[in-house]
């Protein structure tokens, strides 16, 4: 599949999302709900995530939340690692090394106060080469607000040409370039509803602007209305953000993966963004249709605001949610190291199973100035 290709359907995926959020900022009808089924679906799914489902079908879960896209080849100046983010959860970054799979096309470098997590993922689309930025908001406001949505402002990078395409969304509903003020000097502009309006077609908004080697960048915000201030927000965001292929600075290293496997994702959550954890990072390997799950994290319970730890031990997650997954983890250096498959252990036998893979990670302690960006070989 190629880079277009790819693009083209998560772009689907994310005017599909907006036009769903339209839906849902309207007065719903009297229902009920089985909140207890509710919050158990959406851990299973979680957890699943955690264990490295990373097929096709995953790619559509995943479009209706996460604004991927994909690396445009343009070569940008390395950048000097930082010695410490000038946000505690923003990331480090170093230059790219070619060693880090979690190397990035752009990476947020100011956000508002409210703004408490930050996340960077490559590969859980389906795709190795696309990513995804996304910054964790205050809960939305509003009277339809409801009490699990949390403002969002996705960044993602535009294929080569897409920056001055204003066409029709998925819906098919017209969308207009409103102009907007120029960011660092250079030309912006809002993805409107209208030829005035800024707001989106869904009720999102989405800002684009262009960079110093003629590329553009967008981002996208979610559960944000103008009361909020998302016209004032949006620009002096995307006036930090930095372009340019950047590598984030991971927890760990990886050795000896076995012949035959490859890395089809990488990530990093902090903050709001680590479901109750300070941080939280993950790895995916694929070999034919196996695929296996490495995460990492501060060995501590979460906060009352993020989910119950994950069962330890070598025991299926949740039986009752899926028989055949099974997860192993270890305590190292004040972290908890995990491995584990949707598709159960003994796929991976002759590579030492779970615990073989445990091993190939090296944790790096919880001091962010310890972590690298020289992670494979």
């Amino acid at each position: 599949m190629n880079n277009r290709t790819d693009f083209t359907e998560d772009r689907l995926g994310a005017e599909l999302t907006a036009g769903l959020m339209a839906l849902a900022d309207a007065p719903a009808p009297a229902g009920r709900m089985d909140t207890a089924w509710a919050v158990r679906q959406g851990r299973s799914r979680l957890r699943r995530r955690r264990l490295g489902v990373t097929t096709a079908v995953m790619a559509v879960a995943l479009g209706a939340s996460v604004l991927a896209t994909t690396l445009p080849d343009r070569t940008a100046a390395p950048l000097k690692a930082a010695a410490t983010p000038s946000n505690p959860v923003l990331p480090i970054l170093g230059p790219d090394t070619g060693h880090d799979p979690l190397t990035v096309g752009a990476t947020f470098g100011w956000l508002p106060e409210g703004f408490g997590g930050v996340s960077y993922s490559i590969g859980f689309s389906g795709a190795p080469t696309l990513f995804s930025g996304k910054a964790y908001g205050p809960l939305q406001t509003g009277p339809n607000a409801l009490a699990m949505n949390r403002q969002a402002v996705f960044l993602s990078v535009l294929p080569p040409g897409e920056g001055a395409t204003v066409g029709r969304d998925i819906l098919g509903q017209q969308q207009y370039r409103v102009d907007a003020r120029p960011v660092n000097g250079r030309p912006a502009y809002w993805l409107g509803r209208g030829p005035h309006d800024p707001a989106g077609t869904g009720h999102d908004y989405r800002f684009r602007w262009q960079t110093a080697d003629g590329g553009w960048l967008e981002l996208q915000a979610t559960y944000m209305r103008a009361e909020d201030g998302v016209t004032d927000i949006m620009p002096s965001i995307a006036a930090k953000v930095a372009p340019g292929r950047q590598a984030v600075r991971l927890p760990f290293k990886v050795r000896d993966v076995p012949t035959g496997f490859t890395n089809v994702g990488a990530s990093l959550q902090i903050g709001t963004a680590a479901d109750g954890y300070p941080w939280y990072a993950g790895l995916n390997y694929q070999s034919g249709d196996n695929y296996i799950g490495l995460d990492i994290r501060p060995d501590v319970e979460p906060t009352a605001s993020g989910l119950q730890p994950l069962p330890q031990t070598g025991a299926p997650v949740d039986p009752s949610d899926d028989p055949t997954s099974a997860r192993s983890c270890i305590t190292s250096r004040g972290l908890r190291v995990c491995a584990g498959s949707a598709q159960g252990e003994a796929p991976f036998a002759s590579t030492g199973g779970l615990a073989g893979w445990l091993n190939r990670l090296v944790p790096l302690g919880t001091d962010r100035s310890d972590w690298t960006t020289a992670v494979t070989p």
